[in-house]
């Protein structure tokens, strides 16, 4: 009876073992119940927000993270980039009652552990477009972060949007200055060094 006992004993350990080096291989193939899920939203119109939103979304991804990514999409499409946008720019942030209206992001973003929101700087301030984005959701004590991008100072941008985040738990926000006219380079270590701050967001 006793060497019955010993193997049913033995037994139970290679058991157990095995059992957690399936769980550990699981977790390092990221299909882990753990796996931090980050929702990216943002606004772009010239593409210098959305050039941050990709490499956010890379950065992320490489590091193990579920990341879904989405435009805020205007329900009347801006121009393109030049005197026309410009102008249209202006004019809404001169105007405090402007909300233009945008299309569903089709996804539940009280799912996501955390929650990046990125806009470009216009006139100095949050587009309107943003503001109408941020002001119908309710983040129900969600973590939040902003990424907010600007040729020449960021203005009110950021304590705009802070403004319109109902129920937001805010976490580390960045401003990210581009080179002008439009030639694509950011400030890296900018960015470097707010992606470090996300990630140690999510681990604790």
């Amino acid at each position: 009876m006793n060497v019955l006992k010993k193997i049913s004993a033995l037994s139970t350990v290679i058991f157990l073992a095995v059992i957690g080096l399936f769980d550990f291989a699981e977790a390092k193939n990221g299909n882990s119940d753990e796996t931090k899920k980050v929702l990216i939203v943002y606004f772009s119109q010239t593409g210098h927000t959305k050039t941050i939103a990709d490499n956010v979304q890379k950065s992320l991804e490489d590091s193990g993270y579920s990341v879904d990514i989405k435009r805020i999409e205007p329900t009347k499409e801006y121009p393109e980039y030049g005197d026309e946008l410009r102008n249209l720019a202006k004019k809404e942030a001169n105007d405090d009652n402007c909300r233009p209206e945008f299309k569903d992001i089709n996804c539940k973003i009280l799912s996501y552990d955390l929650i990046l929101v990125g806009s470009p700087t216009w006139w100095y301030k949050a587009p309107k477009i943003v503001l109408s984005f941020l002001e119908k959701q309710d983040f129900a004590n969600k973590k939040v972060c902003f990424f907010i991008t600007h040729g020449g100072g960021p203005g009110s941008c950021l304590e705009d949007m802070k403004g319109a985040s109902r129920n937001a738990i805010f976490g580390p926000h960045t401003t990210i200055y581009f080179t002008w006219p439009n030639d694509g380079t950011f400030d890296n270590k900018a960015f470097d060094n707010w992606i470090k701050k996300i990630k140690n967001e999510t681990e604790n």
